[in-house]
């Protein structure tokens, strides 16, 4: 009987903890991830139709801004009087467009088209765009924009690229004269777009059918036509900002949707769900093994537990648990559980919070040798050190001042792992600690071929017995008590003296200076390798 008790709350003491962390990582933190990941992508689907838009709009105002002086129409009076001769008129045209708009490199091709004439009697492109490709695949799709007298600009899409038409009439009558046929850079177009998956980009313009797609004339998949056809035909769920979604054949779609008087944009984005939740996948596979691996622990914990006396069973179990903690407390597990902590404090808005966990988890890395290495790239240190004082200047506010000179050619030098943050949480402990407000200087130079770091910090005043006795603490000549609350601290300089000594000879090491009553300078010196 008492087995079968022992037996429940013994399983009952690690389903609950296992019950409680599952449902938060399957509920909550899965709600908060899907609900985080469609606002980003329905804000970046939102700002790419946006940055469309206004580029089509850019390059139709510069359209009509270059063709709607009243020297263009000067001109076409001259020929209509026959003080110009159609020659001479159309070289002036020419050079007009090569002038304005052949210099743009957000235009592709210009054609200008005199009233009542079917084919362009000025043509200007660059080297992949030529005038028999032009006649023969979009001339005949254009013509009808050409003719209709419209005097907003028309946008479509032909092929895979896009046009705007803009008619040319004199200002007092509504009496076209020409008009101007522009094809955008399709590069350009799709510039500064916030979506990096260029291959699940659609455009549509007027509602046509026909999608403009970044990598030209290809054949849309039928898996993701579907979810063309989903958005376009209205079926899609409603949502803010003007954005539309739908989930079809393992793809969620987004539309973003804009009407204007002389043209409709419509923007698609399509994307495999898969990745789209990529991440969730991942969690819940590691949360699978870590359950998993720790049915082996329960079993085994279980049967020592009732091997032994009730005093040894205590004793065991004891001894199970500080097993069981130290096996967890590895880099690895560190590592997880800080990343985890600091994904939910960002998720929470929690940006201080998210920041000091990161600078814990950069001093943590730093402080465990995991590959038993003896140097390590100067840069390492001083962000090791760097994450230290953040964490100190949360502790300290005000108080604590930094300011660091670092000379940048000598971050690659290798130097001994960890030298940096006990020199600088000594300088805390036993110098800014004891003052209202005090500064910490961090400069690291070169000189004679050596590599030079120091740390200076402000804090009380200090005699030159107290130098002394610290010298003999990084020499090792004063044997140190390490029961005496924070004395850790002056091990520290001792052991970081000790290892550049080892490493590089006794010439090299650590020593300590009284550069004013209240300042003191620790110097490390090296050599540069």
């Amino acid at each position: 009987m008492k087995s079968k008790t022992l037996f429940i709350l013994f399983s009952i003491s690690w389903l609950i903890p296992i019950a409680v962390l599952l449902s938060f990582i399957f509920n909550q933190y899965q709600n908060a991830y899907i609900d985080r990941t469609e606002s980003e992508v329905m804000n970046a689907v939102n700002v790419s139709g946006v940055l469309l838009k206004s580029h089509i709009d850019e390059a139709a105002s510069r359209i009509y801004r270059q063709s709607s002086g009243e020297e263009w129409r000067s001109n076409y009076r001259k020929l209509q009087t026959g003080n110009l001769s159609k020659e001479d008129y159309l070289t002036w045209i020419r050079l007009q467009i090569i002038s304005k708009f052949s210099p743009d490199d957000q235009f592709a091709f210009t054609a200008f088209y005199l009233i009542n004439e079917d084919e362009p009697s000025v043509y200007a492109a660059k080297s992949d765009f030529n005038y028999d490709d032009y006649m023969k695949n979009v001339d005949g799709y254009l013509k009808p924009f050409v003719h209709n007298k419209e005097k907003q600009a028309q946008v479509a899409i032909v092929g895979d690229q896009i046009y705007l038409v803009q008619n040319l009439f004199f200002s007092i009558y509504d009496i076209s004269y020409g008009a101007v046929v522009v094809g955008l850079e399709r590069d350009k177009f799709f510039k500064d777009i916030p979506l990096e998956e260029l291959e699940n980009i659609f455009v549509e313009v007027n509602k046509t059918g026909y999608f403009l797609t970044y990598f030209g004339e290809v054949k849309i998949p039928d898996n993701k036509m579907n979810v063309l056809s989903g958005l376009r035909s209205g079926s899609a769920e409603n949502h803010e900002r003007g954005i539309r979604r739908t989930f079809q054949t393992g793809y969620t779609g987004y539309r973003y949707n804009v009407d204007e008087s002389n043209y409709s944009l419509d923007f698609y984005y399509i994307k495999d769900m898969g990745d789209l939740y990529y991440e969730i996948s991942r969690v819940n596979l590691i949360v699978i093994i870590s359950v998993l691996a720790m049915l082996p622990i329960m079993i085994m914990t279980y049967y020592y537990m009732q091997k032994n006396s009730k005093y040894q069973q205590r004793m065991a179990t004891k001894d199970a648990q500080i097993a069981a903690l130290q096996a967890q407390i590895n880099p690895h597990f560190l590592n997880n559980t800080l990343e985890m902590m600091n994904w939910q404090a960002r998720m929470n808005g929690d940006t201080e919070v998210s920041k000091m966990i990161e600078a814990l988890g950069t001093v943590l890395s730093s402080g465990i040798n995991r590959d038993n290495v003896v140097l390590t790239r100067l840069s390492d240190e001083i962000r090791c050190a760097d994450a230290f004082l953040y964490i100190m200047s949360m502790r300290f506010g005000d108080r604590l001042e930094v300011e660091k000179l670092v000379d940048t050619n000598l971050v690659n030098a290798l130097v001994p792992q960890l030298i940096l943050q006990p020199i600088l949480e000594n300088a805390i402990k036993h110098g800014v600690e004891s003052v209202s407000h005090g500064t910490i200087w961090l400069n690291i130079f070169e000189e004679n071929n050596e590599l030079i770091i120091d740390v200076i910090n402000s804090g009380k005043k200090m005699k030159t017995e107290d130098i002394d006795r610290i010298s003999r603490i990084i020499s090792g000549e004063d044997a140190l008590d390490k029961s005496v609350p924070g004395v850790h601290t002056s091990i520290g300089i001792y052991n970081v003296n000790k290892r550049i000594e080892l490493i590089f000879g006794e010439k090299y090491g650590l020593s300590v200076h009284l550069i004013d009553e209240d300042k003191m300078q620790f110097r490390m010196v090296m050599p540069l390798s």
